[in-house]
């Protein structure tokens, strides 16, 4: 039976070829992307008026309350399918790009050539860049995951809204609105994360060519989603 030590040596290997400067770009854009994630998170749970995102949920709000148990409104049929259509979309997208990210993984030496034309130096490991477009996969299928989940609930909530709301009352043993608002806004939180993995590709993608351009990217990227979530 191998040892644990063998069984990680090639993980180790890879880790040994992985440049200092690289490491710390990797490690500057996970504590970006988690620390702005812990920064929403928190800013939603106390202070939801003060973010574009707690604003939106008053108003996903006030959409429910005008057409719950409204059974022949062409105007909730067309929102929801238009947040569906969106979702489907960009889902369909993070698939495509998986899929073009796993055809440079079976040319990882051509890859390295071309970016010599880009990166002066000694050309890098492949499989340093192998580790680089892993990391692109991963955040892909985050992306999907999200939009998929937001897909779900949309449909879900298509069905309860055409229940008549006296009788979803009944069911919940109480004012439905909250169970709708709740559907609505896990929905929305779903394809607010599912755009934000969009935007921090941007930073992986510039890791390819240089861990520098990613570390730029990074705070580029968080200072731009602050300013657009935040409401002064």
């Amino acid at each position: 039976m191998p040892s644990p030590l063998h069984v990680l040596s090639p993980f180790l290997d890879l880790c040994a070829r992985v440049s200092v400067l690289d490491w710390l770009a990797l490690l500057f854009f996970g504590v970006a992307v988690v620390g702005y994630r812990t920064f929403l998170g928190l800013m939603l749970r106390t202070r939801p008026e003060r973010l574009y995102l707690g604003k939106l949920q008053a108003y996903r709000n006030a959409w429910i309350a005008a057409h719950s148990g409204d059974q022949n409104s062409i105007v909730t049929v067309q929102t929801l399918r238009n947040n569906i259509m969106t979702a489907s979309f960009l889902a369909s997208t993070s698939i495509i790009l998986i899929m073009g990210a796993f055809s440079l993984l079976s040319n990882l030496n051509g890859l390295v050539e071309t970016l010599r034309v880009f990166r002066p130096g000694p050309p890098t490991e492949p499989a340093v860049e192998l580790l680089k477009i892993l990391l692109i996969i991963v955040t892909l299928w985050y992306c999907f995951f999200n939009f998929t989940s937001h897909i779900r609930d949309v449909n879900y909530m298509s069905l309860i809204l055409n229940i008549p709301k006296a009788r979803l009352d009944e069911i919940e043993d109480g004012d439905s609105t909250r169970l709708l608002s709740q559907i609505f806004l896990a929905s929305g939180i779903h394809f607010s994360m599912g755009m934000r993995g969009y935007y921090f590709l941007i930073p992986l993608f510039m890791w390819i060519f240089s861990p520098v351009l990613m570390i730029v990217t990074t705070v580029l990227i968080v200072l731009t989603l602050l300013k657009r979530d935040l409401r002064g």
